[in-house]
């Protein structure tokens, strides 16, 4: 890994504006489910379920009731009575979240995740303008995270354990329609038939279309536009970034021309960008050296 390596480990220690975004919500989402665990234990007539029903968790009636604010909220909650719910949304934040997030950087990764719960939690309403029942979970905000990773890197074989046991290699083309497909005909023969639907499919369908709207009229076009989108969103080791005292580009002095040190960092940092979107294995032989030959000249 890129990070086991001595001379990319960070040399201060991180503050909280350097936590990633998905860190920020696995441990507040977490945090949420153990609280919700301790105000089943604290109450346990049924009031404090009531209470996050009433004003946490989203559903027609509180929406009409002006709760706003639940069409975030909800995105927090997770069924307390089952381990599995909060379980797979939080894989998929951890492990999509992360591919996902420093293509964005931490601030429209939030825009991007926060949008798709709210997108998810408005379609379900449109859906159940009638309906009485709640929804609470995190997988339309995942959903959108699916959308947008499926059609970045639409090629880019990855492996999935099925059943967490079975592997399987897929495009992420085919999830993308695979998951389009199964949710929209569980909306019509399953959510929409029954009186009380277990899964908001319609949130899902809510949450993944929020991902393609992003994909394709903001990172598309900001990326080809030259904007906030098209410079590697990774973050540069101490040594590559400017020194204020010296004035040198990659914060050292060496015996070499010039030219010599800007054509370093250049291909520094388009192998870091290699990195930031395809992973360390990914790296050449020669690029690999290139990364040892500059951590050789911070020797010098």
């Amino acid at each position: 890994m890129l990070y086991d390596r001595s001379y990319m480990r960070p040399q201060e220690t991180p503050s909280i504006r350097q936590i990633s975004a998905v860190k920020i919500l696995l441990i507040v989402t977490i945090g949420i489910f153990v609280l919700q665990q301790v105000v089943n234990v604290s109450f346990p007539d049924g009031s404090g379920q009531a209470f996050l029903k009433n004003w946490v968790s989203l559903s027609t009636e509180n929406f009409k009731e002006l709760k706003v604010w639940t069409v975030v909220t909800y995105a927090f909650l997770h069924d307390s009575m089952s381990i599995w719910h909060i379980l797979g949304n939080m894989m998929l934040l951890f492990f999509i979240g992360r591919m996902v997030e420093p293509l964005l950087g931490k601030q429209h990764f939030f825009i991007l995740y926060l949008s798709g719960a709210i997108m998810g939690g408005l379609a379900y309403i449109f859906f159940h303008l009638n309906g009485v029942n709640s929804v609470i979970g995190a997988s339309a905000a995942c959903s959108a995270l699916i959308a947008f990773f499926c059609m970045r890197f639409p090629e880019r074989p990855i492996t999935l354990l099925l059943f967490f046991i079975i592997p399987l290699t897929v495009k992420p083309k085919w999830i993308f329609w695979g998951f389009l497909g199964v949710s929209t005909y569980l909306l019509l023969f399953s959510e929409l038939s029954a009186q009380y639907p277990s899964t908001a499919h319609s949130a899902h369908l809510g949450g993944f279309l929020t991902g393609v709207i992003y994909f394709h009229y903001i990172y598309s076009r900001q990326s080809a536009s030259g904007g906030i989108f098209s410079q590697p969103r990774i973050e540069l080791p101490r040594w590559l970034k400017r020194s204020k005292k010296t004035g040198s580009a990659l914060g050292y002095q060496v015996n070499r021309p010039s030219r010599s040190r800007e054509d370093l960092q250049k291909e520094v940092d388009r192998i870091l960008d290699k990195i930031n979107t395809s992973g360390f294995s990914s790296l050449k032989d020669t690029e690999k050296k290139t990364l040892e030959k500059a951590k050789e000249l911070l020797k010098r």
